[in-house]
């Protein structure tokens, strides 16, 4: 959904426990280095030997060279023996594009080890297509179980075909100079309708020199936000089973409804595709005081050559549905590395991803998946490295950090985009008033389930 430049990717790790077991494998003891595997793994799998002679991996991702190249230089300290060569598959950071890149390649033969995948969508994907290499014998081989390493679970039906490297999930972020001559403090448990009064009271002014509250983006998620906050079954379709002719639907939608609709304290959606507008550049230039977003921004909240910080940015968790349910439930999502199904080094390549899930993570300050990382630290670097360090407020990002919940990673179908376009096809038809709501389910549903049928 983002354009995302791993250098700069910030996960918050939110206790959790969301992992069940992976591969049957039931062995606490974690190798103290993860990329140090010495236990023999299954010779008849071609390339999954132990490592010690010489090899090269060849790597690929969305993320120019200068920004993988320290990296790839401290894992050579760790593997004297393995030569990593890493290739840019595009030359802007485009991961949508990286992945058609990574498609072709496949497609022509190209002898790939390793490739960042950009979220969960496109991980089912290739892994649907039998693209990537199981893991689970050499997660075993390693004597290791997941749950202890990695906050989110990356199997699909009991075999793992990727390692979850940056962890991505959703927050509220706040213009704080606004809240404060507003007099509101900053939420660390609400609703979605508190949500909503904090919106109105934070809009002021009119026409062109409106500041409207908040701001919903044109992501299929903006149009599903009492859906995502749930702790289970918080995607469109679930275990085969369609999530529309629901009461976390209605609540998506009247929430987007009520705010730009009737209130007129979020930007019209009619502005934001009319206008092409995007979430940063409304966010910092003031024209919205409250924007949900991901921790990818945690990092640009203390400015940024493109976007300078004018003022102080505070974080809150992302609202609930009602009083009773937790607040800051939000799915986990991130990036993922794989091994390549041809790969002929895959025990060297294997070695290399769990590394660089770890340690390499850590060494990068890019907030991982890898339950070991030092949060404190985390925000300590991120300030550190700000260009405007006093604009971004370390306590109520700390509470969000250490405070709110996430939700088990939902693996999509493959077929997950065509669900997201039929979805808002009919979703920002309500929103534009041109159905009502009940007409906006009864036609999203059916279009849905057109597609669910056609990919079964």
């Amino acid at each position: 959904m983002v354009k995302k430049t791993m250098g700069i990717s910030v996960m918050v790790a939110l206790a959790a426990g969301l992992l069940a077991g992976c591969g049957g494998n039931t062995n606490n003891n974690a190798n103290p280095d993860p990329a140090n595997t010495s236990k023999p793994v299954n010779s008849a799998n071609s390339g999954t030997e132990p490592v010690d002679e010489a090899v090269t991996i060849k790597v690929v991702g969305w993320s120019p060279g200068e920004q993988i190249a320290p990296l790839i230089e401290e894992y050579k300290k760790v593997k004297s023996n393995v030569t990593v060569e890493y290739m840019p598959l595009v030359d802007n950071s485009d991961s949508v594009a990286g992945m058609q890149k990574l498609d072709l390649l496949v497609a022509s033969g190209d002898k790939i080890d390793v490739a960042f995948l950009p979220g969960t969508g496109d991980y089912s994907k290739r892994a649907s297509l039998d693209l990537l290499a199981p893991l689970n014998d050499m997660i075993a081989a390693e004597g290791i179980t997941l749950a202890d390493e990695y906050i989110v679970d990356p199997s699909i039906n009991g075999k793992v075909y990727a390692l979850p490297d940056t962890y991505e999930n959703y927050f509220v972020l706040l213009n704080k100079d606004m809240l404060d001559k507003a007099g509101l403090p900053i939420p660390t448990k609400w609703t979605w309708d508190e949500y909503l009064e904090y919106s109105k009271k934070l809009s002021n002014g009119e026409g062109a020199n409106k500041v409207f509250g908040t701001y919903f983006h044109s992501w299929p998620m903006y149009f599903e936000l009492g859906l995502i906050n749930q702790p289970k079954d918080n995607n469109l379709i679930n275990n085969g089973a369609l999530k529309i002719d629901s009461a976390e639907i209605r609540k998506s939608l009247e929430i987007r409804d009520q705010a730009e609709n009737v209130d007129k304290s979020a930007i019209p959606y009619s502005d934001t595709i009319s206008q092409k507008l995007a979430y940063r550049s409304v966010y910092f230039s003031q024209k919205a005081a409250m924007i949900v977003t991901g921790n990818w921004m945690i990092t640009d909240a203390g400015g940024t050559e493109e976007f300078p910080a004018n003022f102080v940015s505070a974080f809150a968790p992302m609202p609930s549905n009602s009083a009773d349910a937790p607040s800051g439930l939000s799915p986990a999502n991130g990036n993922f590395m794989a091994v390549l199904n041809k790969s002929e080094q895959k025990q060297a390549a294997y070695d290399f991803i769990r590394w660089y899930t770890t340690k390499g993570e850590e060494i990068n300050n890019g907030y991982s998946a890898w339950k070991k990382q030092d949060v404190d630290k985390f925000i300590a670097a991120v300030k550190e490295k700000a260009k405007s360090p006093d604009k971004i407020d370390a306590d109520s990002l700390s509470y969000v950090i250490k405070n709110s919940p996430t939700a088990p990673m939902t693996i999509p179908p493959a077929f997950q985009s065509e669900l997201d376009e039929a979805y808002v096809k009919e979703a920002e038809k309500f929103i534009l008033k041109q159905q009502d709501l009940e007409t906006t389910i009864k036609n999203a549903n059916a279009a849905l389930q057109k597609v669910a049928d056609a990919n079964k």
